[in-house]
């Protein structure tokens, strides 16, 4: 895919940058920081212009985010409640999902604040945001904010970071590997405490 893309005129190698950025924020398992320093290190060779790819990248992020956003304060409602009637409603039943809901609606700001640095977190984020009702504003702004900063974070590595290329890979796939760590254990001790708690009551 990325040969093909690099062969392609700049004019569609620019709207990749943005449509690229924007799927992501719908569709997390989609690599989008992958391809951000990609382009960033052949654009530290002078193949694309860096300012250009940081622009379109902020621009397709931040509209990933307030689409799903949209779906969440539209029909974020109807699609938990067609969650919890499924089977998976027996591990996450109603009254986990409203205390979650509650939880997220008191600390949201922060975790919209952050939610470019938790990888496979940024959707479920914009999306719980939508649900709670968590002003669009403030979701724009806080997302814009931590938008800014991670992709120019990815920028910066893809054009600066290391000689070559696996340098520069390895530098995205140890940071992923570790947030990835912490975020599976906080989730490992929360859904403990919450079962301890259960079978306490």
């Amino acid at each position: 895919m990325l040969e093909w893309i690099s062969n392609q005129g700049v004019l569609l190698i620019y709207l990749f940058f943005f449509f690229n950025a924007m799927f992501e924020s719908v569709c997390p398992p989609y690599p989008s920081d992958l391809f951000v320093m990609v382009f960033s290190f052949l654009a530290g060779r002078g193949l694309y212009d860096p300012y250009a790819l940081y622009c379109l990248t902020v621009f397709g992020s931040i509209t990933g985010i307030m689409v799903i956003y949209y779906v969440g304060t539209k029909y974020g409602d109807r699609l938990l409640a067609f969650f919890s009637r499924s089977f998976l409603g027996r591990l996450f039943p109603v009254r986990m999902i409203e205390r979650a809901k509650k939880k997220f609606s008191e600390r949201g700001d922060l975790i919209v604040l952050l939610n470019r640095f938790l990888p496979g977190m940024r959707a479920p984020i914009c999306f719980a945001a939508g649900i709670v009702g968590i002003k669009r504003v403030k979701v724009f702004c806080y997302s814009l904010v931590s938008v800014l900063i991670w992709n120019l974070f990815l920028v910066i590595a893809g054009f600066y970071v290391g000689k070559t290329w696996d340098e520069a890979s390895r530098f995205l796939r140890n940071y992923t590997i570790i947030v990835s760590l912490i975020l599976i254990v906080i989730l490992a001790v929360l859904t403990i405490i919450y079962f301890k708690r259960r079978g306490a009551d």
